[in-house]
């Protein structure tokens, strides 16, 4: 009862919010929402699906949180944002929604599973873990796009070599392999390099950009030796090859430590679970026949 008491609160605080909002004059509400509104096509291409299903929703109770003054949250929440994949289709507005609609719903979850509501200080808790989950959600595809660009790297770096030794301009190469290449974060992130360079940047510039939205060691160093050898002069194709032969050292180094932690992970269920059935199957007829005799 109380549960359903505390659904039908939280909807009509919600319906009366989007009333008010609807009716009360604003100044530059129009501004607002072609600032926070998204091209269908846009939308079904994010990364995540959570973000997609409810994105209707969010994007009708992203201008809510318009007036949310939180100047350090904003500028760090749009920056994981784009680290994250979501561009300009999610903006910090619709991630304060989806906060506001995770600390409603998440409670409500949890007391219909383990029934929290007769602790008010668990469901407070619980709701405000449900605050912070969309920006754990967040994080986790960040992480997620950097592994997958650390291992699209070196593949990428060794069509980029082969086109520049083959004749082709660095940026041709970088076009070639966007038209061409399979789809991923770091082709989403080369098509951007592109259209930077095309609204005026120069190239450095628009690598530059590219290493502080992936803040990965190894693209950073990548990042690093283009630009050197764009402001010196020298011919990228060499430095290429160095990066691409030095990028599959690197990787086939991760693999090794990869292996090398996989078989530490693999001790404990070994001692726990394995090692205990196979000693009973060795010792326990012998155990049985000392103890009932032959």
């Amino acid at each position: 009862m109380v549960l359903v008491y505390l659904l039908a609160l939280s909807l009509a605080f919600a319906a009366a919010g989007l009333a008010a909002w609807n009716l009360l004059p604003r100044r530059g509400g129009a501004l607002v929402i072609r600032g926070i509104a998204a091209p269908r096509d846009d939308v079904a291409k994010l990364p995540s699906s959570l973000f997609r299903g409810f994105f209707p929703l969010l994007n009708a109770m992203a201008p809510l949180f318009k007036p949310i003054r939180w100047s350090t949250y904003r500028q760090r929440a749009s920056l994981e944002l784009a680290k994250a994949g979501f561009g300009n289709v999610i903006a910090v507005d619709h991630l304060f929604a989806m906060k506001a609609i995770s600390a409603v719903v998440t409670p409500l979850v949890v007391s219909a599973l383990f029934d929290v509501v007769r602790n008010p200080a668990l469901f407070v808790a619980v709701g405000i873990g449900g605050f912070y989950l969309p920006d754990r959600l967040v994080a986790d595809r960040r992480k997620a796009r950097e592994r997958q660009i650390l291992r699209a790297l070196p593949g990428a770096v060794d069509v980029l070599s082969l086109s520049v030794e083959a004749g082709l301009e660095f940026l041709t190469a970088i076009q070639r392999l966007v038209e061409r290449g399979g789809m991923g974060a770091l082709r989403e992130e080369l098509a951007t390099i592109l259209n930077d360079i095309r609204l005026g940047k120069s190239r450095a510039d628009a690598l530059k950009s590219f290493s502080q939205r992936v803040e990965i060691p190894e693209v950073s160093s990548f990042v690093s030796v283009l630009v050197q050898a764009d402001m010196l002069g020298a011919s990228i194709g060499p430095v290429l090859q160095q990066q691409a032969e030095r990028m599959r050292v690197e990787r086939f180094q991760r693999a090794e430590k990869a292996g090398a932690r996989a078989s530490q992970k693999i001790l404990f269920p070994l001692v726990l679970f394995i090692f205990p059935a196979v000693l009973i199957v060795i010792i326990g007829p012998v155990a049985l026949q000392f103890i009932y005799g032959p």
